[in-house]
């Protein structure tokens, strides 16, 4: 995200709703990183308080990224894949797919 020009900020110990914070042109992302060698898992109070945090925040948006093994066939047209995994961003609540490229 740093490569294209967003302000990011790490949460310490990861213990709140937002692992990144990451900001460019007004708008703030609260960001929650899962990720496994399998099928990364994210309980519902997570993704609830997520949202919670991004509903108290203007201009803000609650974003889930998973890092996984990358797939033989490509799931999602906005995977970004490096070595043998992708990356992907959901917009919570309705985890539409999203890019960080505005």
């Amino acid at each position: 995200m740093k490569s294209k020009e967003w302000s990011v900020y790490f949460s310490k110990g990861s213990r709140g709703p937002s692992d990144i914070i990451a900001i460019k042109n007004d708008v703030i992302w609260l960001v929650q990183i899962k990720s496994s060698t399998r099928i990364p898992k994210i309980r519902g109070c997570e993704i609830h308080n997520l949202i919670k945090m991004s509903n108290k925040i203007n201009n803000s948006f609650p974003i889930l990224s998973l890092i996984s093994p990358k797939l033989d066939c490509n799931a999602n047209a906005n995977s970004i894949l490096f070595g043998n995994y992708s990356l992907n961003f959901y917009l919570l609540p309705d985890w539409k797919s999203v890019t960080f490229e505005l």
